[in-house]
């Protein structure tokens, strides 16, 4: 039983000896790296116009074809103000 105790005492002093060099590399800053902000940014900003122009040219073509469908056609043939109904037929 006492070797046991042994070994658990020194898995127990590796375990911490790894939390503290892990916490000693931990607080190294690591540099920054703006070129990658920068292109991020690009990259939203280009998603953000592309979806804003896709849906200006949506809404431009669904005027268009509103404005296609309100048209009055164009006549071909003189359309009478009124109808004179024919007499019915005799019996």
């Amino acid at each position: 039983m006492p070797h046991d105790t042994g070994d658990q005492d020194a898995l127990r002093r590796a375990i911490t000896e790894r939390a503290r060099e892990f916490a000693a590399d931990n607080r190294d800053t690591r540099p920054h790296r703006y070129w990658q902000h920068a292109i991020a940014l690009v990259l939203a900003l280009l998603v953000v116009a592309l979806v804003f122009l896709g849906f200006d040219t949506f809404l431009t073509s669904m005027q268009k074809l509103i404005a296609i469908m309100g048209a009055d056609p164009t006549p071909t043939e003189p359309m009478p103000v009124f109808m004179v109904p024919e007499s019915p037929g005799e019996p």
